[in-house]
């Protein structure tokens, strides 16, 4: 009789554990992030159709830019399958774009030729062995319909004193100098996509992949603590980048970038300080492009606008940009021993990302996509150490001048 109670405890017990694992494995199922499988555009006389096929359900808001006219997506957080990013579009569409925008949040911007109203928005659930499809639908409208659905920006505040460093030193407290790398662009905004004929990675994946190399480098010493603005593929606003310098109190601000060009024959790395006035045509037009990257992912740059007022009142303190200029000074020289540098490879723009930092700055181009040598380079571990070793020997010697005091 005992046998036959423990045989029945037995049995119970199986059958409670195959529920908790069946139910466990379900949870799991379902908390899985959706993913994108395929991006399809239609187009008839009147309208245009774009369309995502994906395995889940979500969520979504769709707005309306303009100055370029944008049509932009905030969805559920998603994978995807393939990299359909920086495509060319089709009907009313010019291209678009897709990424992580933030956590929990994927975005996808249009970019639209004409004005446009998104007519509708919704998902199909499955049917006939397809998946969830994801579909909004654009229709031509005149430029006054258009405006009147323009996503109107937030009212400018008063201007305001800048931006002071906290109450707090927390320079004096740390026994390492701290570093910010920032990779550039992310997410739905993936910088240079290469020139004619290109089909490797795009900018964002390149300078992310180089700055967790320099990263190591520098940590590696022992002497330095890094912080990397963004340690995966996800959007950050300019803003942002140099406000985590300047709130974490850092050192050293080291933007990480790589270029494009008309002329595929150029090449080589560029070292970039700030300067109200550029130094040369293409150091303008290279601000110009990153100056944009916030408008290129979707962003309304009204709503900033009394922000970097309230930076612009005194800029950069001329000692933070002469320490930017005497870091510049210093790394030009290092990399010239492990990488090809362009004519005159000091150069001064206004850029955006450098602006408001009461932190010694530069942006590093490390080379340029557009050029199939450069664009092999980059990618290669042995460079990008190089680049990193070259950087550490860069701050040492920037570290060790009188002119750097806590």
């Amino acid at each position: 009789m005992k046998q036959i109670i423990r045989e029945i405890i037995k049995f119970c017990l199986l059958v409670t554990l195959g529920v908790w694992f069946y139910q466990m494995s379900t949870e799991l199922v379902s908390a899985k992030t959706p993913e994108v499988s395929a991006i399809r555009i239609g187009h008839d006389k009147g309208s245009t159709r774009f369309v995502l096929d994906i395995d889940q359900n979500i969520k979504f808001n769709v707005f309306t830019l303009a100055n370029p006219n944008r049509i932009v997506i905030d969805i559920t957080e998603v994978a995807w399958k393939n990299n359909f990013g920086g495509a060319k579009g089709k009907g009313f569409i010019d291209r678009y774009r897709f990424g992580l925008f933030k956590p929990g949040t994927s975005r996808i911007v249009l970019d639209v030729k004409n004005p446009v109203i998104v007519n509708k928005a919704f998902v199909i659930s499955p049917k006939r062995g397809k998946p969830f499809r994801f579909v909004v639908d654009l229709k031509k409208v005149s430029k006054k319909a258009f405006d009147n659905r323009v996503k109107k920006p937030i009212p400018r505040l008063p201007k305001r004193k800048a931006a002071t460093r906290p109450d707090k030193d927390l320079r004096s407290n740390r026994k390492k100098k701290l570093i910010v790398l920032d990779p550039g662009h992310g997410g739905h905004d993936p910088g240079n996509l290469g020139g004619k004929g290109y089909r490797g990675f795009p900018e964002k994946t390149v300078v992310l992949s180089a700055a967790k190399t320099i990263k190591r480098e520098l940590e590696r010493t022992g002497r330095y603590q890094v912080i990397m603005t963004r340690d995966r593929d996800i959007f950050l606003k300019h803003r942002n980048r140099s406000g985590i310098a300047h709130n974490k109190q850092a050192d050293l601000f080291i933007s990480i970038h790589a270029d494009s060009i008309k002329n595929p024959k150029v090449r080589g790395a560029t070292v970039y300080t700030l300067s109200e006035k550029a130094s040369d045509k293409e150091a303008a037009a290279l601000a110009a492009r990153e100056n944009k990257s916030d408008i290129i992912a979707g962003m309304d740059l009204e709503e900033e606008i009394y922000i970097v007022q309230s930076i612009l009142i005194d800029l950069v303190k001329r000692e933070t940009m002469n320490l930017s200029s005497n870091f510049a000074n210093e790394l030009v020289p290092q990399l010239e021993r492990v990488v090809l540098l362009r004519t005159r490879p000091h150069r001064t723009a206004n850029l955006l990302v450098l602006k408001g930092l009461d932190v010694p700055s530069v942006l590093v181009e490390i080379g340029y996509l557009t050029n199939s040598k450069d664009a092999k380079l980059m990618m290669q571990k042995e460079t990008q150490q190089n680049i990193g070793k070259s950087i550490v020997r860069a701050a040492d010697n920037f570290f060790n001048k009188a002119y750097v005091t806590n």
